[in-house]
């Protein structure tokens, strides 16, 4: 298998995609990709770490960044806990860390945001350390490798593809190793239509020699996602011929942590438009009367890992008084100021199809 692996790194050496994160052994730049690029292509992530990198070029600056700053800049990659805890980690590293990242892998994963898989990846990739990283192109790798069926979603697949990974890197370059399994199981080694014959590892590979290319890796089966229906308020009130809208910022947990939305119902069935209104009413955020309903969008469909959401925004006019709910739980907002604010996609895209933002 040794000369499988140096056979692996040559192609890598010849093969590999030049990406920015790949020409540095800056720990900075090392943990700016592995945090955006959890849960993200490759195609998509490479525009934000850009913009990330010529905004805040070194940690310092990220650590001193206002979080709303870098909610917008990160708007879009969806996840923001990531984000949260990729600012509290910086702030944690100038702070206790003199802006030095720890080239101790405990100390590492004691770091908001950063468990194993990232702590390696700075490890390996900054600091040339023997740790092995084990994403799912490394999972789809070795298990066709080895023909191992244990489901790769299971509690004791990591520890046993870890253990595996530090074997094969044992006597080789960990950063260079690290980075060519990746990329072979992006390139090559592909979920679907692998292609077997310019696979360097393609001699031992139990998965091509007994054609079962498509049974490897095993999943067991994910939890059916749950819909769930949004209806959202688009409150708005004109003064002084200003439109304003009511926006509310979510709490401190959650897919949505801290970012900016209309008020809204979330249910397990579709409310009914009656119903909606009534329910406003019934909850401060609507007058008795003095208010114009404008508008009822179309549904907007939104997909997140164990859920689907479906929404709905009813646009409405307020002029009368205004409830003292809405003053006392949201934030009256300009329209002009709505596009500096971080929301989520979903909410995004309403915005832009109505044109409150460009």
């Amino acid at each position: 298998m040794n000369n499988s692996i140096k056979n692996l790194l040559v192609w890598y050496q010849k093969n590999e995609r030049q990406l920015p994160w790949r020409q540095t052994s800056n720990p900075y730049y090392i943990w700016l990709s592995e945090v955006i690029l959890q849960q993200t292509r490759v195609d998509q992530g490479l525009p934000y770490y850009i913009r990330f990198t010529e905004k805040y070029p070194d940690i310092a600056l990220l650590a001193s960044a206002n979080e709303q700053d870098v909610f917008k800049l990160w708007q879009g990659l969806g996840y923001y806990s990531r984000a949260t805890n990729m600012l509290k980690a910086a702030r944690e590293i100038v702070s206790t860390y003199h802006s030095e990242f720890p080239k101790n892998m405990n100390l590492l994963m004691k770091l908001p945001g950063i468990g194993s898989y990232t702590a390696a990846a700075i490890a390996s990739m900054a600091f040339n350390m023997p740790h092995g990283v084990v994403d799912g192109n490394v999972y789809r790798v070795l298990s066709r490798l080895y023909g191992i069926a244990t489901p790769i979603n299971s509690s004791r697949a990591h520890t046993q593809f870890l253990v595996l990974t530090e074997e094969l890197m044992s006597t080789h370059s960990p950063a260079l190793f690290n980075q060519a399994m990746m990329e072979l199981g992006a390139l090559v080694c592909k979920p679907q239509n692998p292609d077997c014959l310019a696979c360097p590892l393609q001699s031992n590979c139990f998965a091509f020699s007994h054609k079962q290319q498509g049974d490897f890796p095993v999943k067991t089966p994910k939890a059916k996602q749950k819909t769930r229906y949004l209806t959202y308020y688009v409150i708005s009130v004109t003064t002084n011929g200003h439109a304003q809208f009511f926006l509310n910022q979510r709490k401190s947990t959650g897919i949505w942590a801290n970012l900016f939305d209309f008020p809204s119902f979330e249910t397990h069935q579709p409310l009914p438009f009656d119903q909606a209104i009534h329910q406003a009413i019934d909850n401060g955020l609507l007058p008795n009367d003095s208010f114009n309903i404008t508008q009822v969008s179309n549904e907007y469909k939104h997909l997140l890992t164990h859920r689907i959401l479906r929404a709905r925004f009813i646009s409405i006019q307020i002029s009368g008084a205004i409830p003292a709910n809405l003053i006392k739980s949201l934030l009256l907002i300009n329209q002009t100021s709505l596009s500096e604010y971080p929301v989520p996609v979903l909410v995004e895209r309403y915005l832009r199809d109505v044109k409150l933002i460009e």
